[in-house]
């Protein structure tokens, strides 16, 4: 079963998320057909999310996504976050959870 849980934001390089989760789903178990479609997905979600990021920032709003993506075999979350302040309280419980 693979689980993961993504924090994304603009200065997000994607190939690099992308080559992380490939790995991570190849030592999970996950077949390779379900894994190639999940990670294209996944890959596709992310550009669109850091390109409306970036106009987002470039006018000087806020922008906080979160998707879940599951199946049988693996369950992804990816939180987007951009110009997001967040509270020393929320910051701190990230920090515990190892975010």
């Amino acid at each position: 079963m693979l689980r993961e849980t993504l924090h994304l934001d603009t200065a997000t390089h994607v190939e690099s998320v992308i080559a992380e989760l490939r790995n991570k789903s190849h030592q999970s178990g996950l077949s390779p057909l379900i894994s190639d479609t999940l990670l294209r997905e996944v890959r596709e979600l992310i550009l669109e999310l850091v390109e409306q990021g970036k106009r987002i920032a470039a006018v000087g709003s806020q922008m906080e996504v979160t998707r879940d993506l599951s199946g049988d075999d693996y369950s992804i979350r990816i939180v987007f976050r951009e110009g997001v302040r967040r509270s020393v309280f929320a910051k701190l419980l990230d920090a515990l959870r190892g975010r």
